[in-house]
């Protein structure tokens, strides 16, 4: 019997879109943005990616190990879409404005990663000491040494806190979008208007910082 059923898994992986694994891994993520991992079901993953549910266990053995490889993918994306833009070279300013604008867009096309990190934040799994912690680690470090540099160049005051201006920044743009679904069930600015909040929030934290 259950060499029929690996038989069977083998059957439906031969068969199955080559981009499973992916669609699976996106699916679970898009779930995950809704509710917590433990109310997500096998079943509701592999509805959610149009798979058969045989191929979640092929492909990853168990939700556990499921959600483990959702997070290492969402981190990853970040570490590799929003971390290049905290460099030292160049205009300190507009490497400022390039990270919280790559920031914001990576929300937009992200929504559930502010979620996945809020609940590794509060609720930690095994993935917060060997994924998220690393991730934001190397994050905090190259942000606070762009501040740094801006310090250095003579942009920015002398007498900044350069963890206060990172984190300040961070803040003010993540928390846009944690709100972004009450912004628009109440027709809200700037839930239409994203650049054009992290403009001011830009504008009005580079004034404060700037030197002279």
């Amino acid at each position: 019997m259950a060499r029929q059923d690996d038989q069977n898994r083998q059957d439906d992986v031969e068969g199955s879109d080559p981009n499973t694994r992916d669609k699976i891994i996106e699916a679970t993520a898009t779930l995950l943005g809704r509710t917590c991992r433990h109310a997500v079901s096998i079943r509701d993953i592999a509805r959610e990616a149009g798979a058969n549910s045989a191929l979640v266990s092929y492909y990853f053995g168990g939700k556990e190990q499921l959600y483990g490889a959702v997070v290492a993918e969402q981190f990853a994306a970040y570490d590799r879409e929003v971390v290049p833009y905290f460099t030292v070279e160049g205009d300190i300013r507009q490497n400022v404005r390039g990270a919280c604008h790559a920031l914001s867009h990576f929300h937009k096309q992200r929504p559930f990663w502010l979620t996945l990190y809020l609940r590794e934040l509060t609720n930690p799994s095994a993935c917060y000491e060997t994924v998220v912690k690393p991730c934001i680690d190397n994050a905090s470090k190259q942000a606070t040494a762009m501040i740094q540099a801006g310090i250095a160049q003579g942009a920015f005051r002398a007498d900044l806190n350069p963890r206060f201006v990172v984190q300040s920044l961070i803040a003010l743009v993540n928390y846009q979008s944690i709100n972004q679904r009450i912004l628009r069930d109440l027709r809200l600015d700037p839930a239409e208007q994203t650049d054009l909040y992290v403009d001011f929030v830009l504008e009005m934290v580079l004034s404060h910082i700037s030197q002279g």
